[in-house]
């Protein structure tokens, strides 16, 4: 998942991760060097849609324009990180 808008300086990795461990989701979030955010979930369907569903709205003071998702090959990632 790629997200744009304001997505960064707002505590959105942080939110992101908080989130995801309340959901049991692995994977990892990142800044990108052009001010998107990218994500990595790994869970069951219906996490990984909840947790979707949350990063579409981000935190109280990010603004999300827009959402790129793909689907890649699960890697087995044992926790959730912040890069």
């Amino acid at each position: 998942m790629v997200v744009s808008g304001r997505v960064q300086r707002v505590g959105f990795r942080a939110f992101t991760k908080k989130n995801a461990i309340l959901l049991g989701i692995k994977g990892y979030v990142e800044n990108m060097n052009d001010g998107r955010v990218h994500a990595v979930f790994e869970g069951e369907e219906h996490q990984v849609d909840k947790m979707m569903e949350i990063t579409r709205q981000g935190p109280p003071v990010s603004q999300v324009r827009s959402v790129k998702v793909s689907e890649i090959k699960i890697t087995g990632r044992p926790t959730f990180e912040v890069r």
